[in-house]
């Protein structure tokens, strides 16, 4: 009976010790916090259950709150009890600009424990230079014209796929061409492998089925980052049920990074067509540092490039075909554009010949639509009349430059003529699909001419219709990339030559 009672009182106890922590904690939040006098919703600033319910049970739907809340809180608000969003676009272009003062947010890039020795996680300003630097020659001018050829003959297996679609009178789920596009394409510039995804007319190979689980379940681990570090050291079976598909993509990168280092142990250093790899570049410069990077940071860098180098891309890219088909008046002035240029011996645009169409080079969508958090320098900073403390952390979504109807008029509609005026240098400043400064996006490149390659070739070949695609159906919730509710389809209707 004693023991009974003393268990009781035990847990007794407990519970009115949280309790009392829990209420002092709120208290301190509400009262006492550097934040306090940042507006916003009280329970926003009280508790992170504000953000989780719009982030996880809304799925994805806490950027769409922002511009609702800036209207009735100002262009500075709290968002979460340590965390402040700003909606301005000159302070965007401060905490965003080459060699900024406002480093990366450790609560945030760190939080995924597992992922942040990726060049996108890193912190340190000298670490991210470092790495950057051993890589960016992959990404040159010379590099892209050699790359080229390699992605256009993805290009041209995907018209084949969209050949094959409509020789057997089927609908194209288009989305998850591009997808191949892109995983062929970023497979090659990281490893020189061949994923061969485009030649097949599988929708979901195993290898998209776990990006895609890792996507939806993104916004989950962002509240809860243990699930991630669980998921690496349990068996794979039990990993796969605490958060889809991470486990197993993980596992697949270790086993890549492998074979290049089983590769450059035999003297290859470059990929099968001359030019360096990714990881080849990586690891001849890691093998030259006393402290190079190990095993887990490599697989981290696999992992996050694999997915930014799919999922963003892919994304534009079926929503710039929504977009061009349901504009049918856009879509000539493109094609008549097109007409303009020249083709190869098979009839293909090549990227030497469209990267300066002014109409081509559309500026489609918002990739990456949510926040990449930043910490306010030591000092502070006033921002609209507001103190924000050195070490707070601060963001603003992507989507608020975008969408500001001060920058740009009607931002919701497809305007492509809006950057062919004498306004369209001023207007690229504000586009930032992929960030801005020294840690913007380091394949935007490799994006561009994907795109530009898959948009030109496929429209002057094919005549195209939506099938069972609408506003609705391409709605989109944030992740670590958008993510559209259904994926968008078309018919091919005829064939153009």
């Amino acid at each position: 009976m004693a023991l009974t009672y003393s268990v009781s009182g035990s847990i007794q106890m407990l519970l009115v010790g949280g309790l009392l922590y829990s209420i002092g904690l709120l208290f301190y939040r509400l009262f006492f916090h550097p934040l306090r006098k940042i507006p916003g919703p009280w329970y926003a600033a009280a508790t992170s259950w504000y953000e989780f319910y719009y982030d996880v049970v809304l799925d994805g739907q806490l950027v769409r709150q922002y511009p609702i809340l800036h209207d009735k809180y100002g262009p500075v608000i709290r968002i979460s009890p340590d965390r402040i969003h700003v909606s301005d676009p000159s302070f965007f272009r401060e905490v965003y600009a080459n060699n900024s003062r406002y480093l990366k947010d450790s609560g945030f890039y760190q939080a995924f424990g597992t992922l942040k020795y990726s060049i996108v996680m890193l912190i340190d300003p000298e670490e991210h230079k470092q790495r950057r630097n051993t890589v960016k020659s992959l990404f040159s001018t010379r590099q892209m014209d050699q790359l080229a050829p390699s992605i256009l003959d993805v290009v041209r297996r995907a018209m084949n796929r969209a050949q094959r679609s409509y020789d057997g009178g089927a609908p194209l789920n288009i989305q998850a061409s591009w997808s191949s596009v892109t995983v062929d394409t970023i497979m090659s510039v990281l490893f020189d492998r061949q994923m061969n995804f485009v030649d097949s007319d599988e929708e979901m190979p195993p290898f998209l089925d776990a990006m895609t689980k890792f996507a939806d379940n993104f916004l989950l681990t962002k509240h809860f980052p243990l699930m991630n570090r669980l998921a690496v050291g349990l068996p794979m079976s039990i990993a796969g049920m605490i958060i889809p598909g991470f486990a197993a993509f993980r596992k697949q990168c270790s086993e890549w990074i492998g074979e290049i280092e089983e590769k450059q142990a035999k003297g290859l250093t470059t990929a099968s067509d001359g030019r360096p790899t990714y990881f080849d570049l990586l690891l001849r410069s890691n093998a030259k540092m006393p402290n190079g990077l190990n095993r887990e940071a490599l697989v981290d860098e696999a992992f996050v490039l694999c997915f930014a180098g799919t999922d963003t891309t892919g994304i534009g890219l079926s929503l710039g075909t929504y977009y061009l088909l349901k504009n049918p008046e856009k879509l000539n002035k493109m094609l008549d554009e097109l007409k303009t240029v020249k083709t190869n011996a098979e009839g293909l645009f090549e990227y030497r010949e469209l990267c300066n169409l002014p109409y081509l080079i559309l500026r489609l969508s918002s990739p990456v639509p949510g926040i990449t958090p930043r910490r306010v320098p030591a000092g502070g900073v006033y921002v609209a009349g507001h103190f924000l403390p050195g070490g707070s952390t601060v963001s603003q979504a992507i989507r608020t430059i975008h969408d500001n109807p001060d920058i740009f008029p009607e931002p919701q509609r497809f305007i492509p003529e809006r950057w062919l005026g004498e306004n369209g240098w001023e207007l690229e400043k504000w586009f930032v699909p992929f960030s801005k400064g020294t840690r913007a996006c380091i394949g935007l490149n490799v994006a561009y001419m994907e795109m530009y390659l898959c948009l030109a070739n496929l429209f002057t070949r094919f005549n195209m219709s939506l099938y069972k695609t609408d506003d609705n159906t391409t709605q989109w919730a944030d992740g670590p990339a958008a993510r559209i509710r259904e994926s968008v389809k078309v018919n091919i209707d005829s064939i153009k030559m």
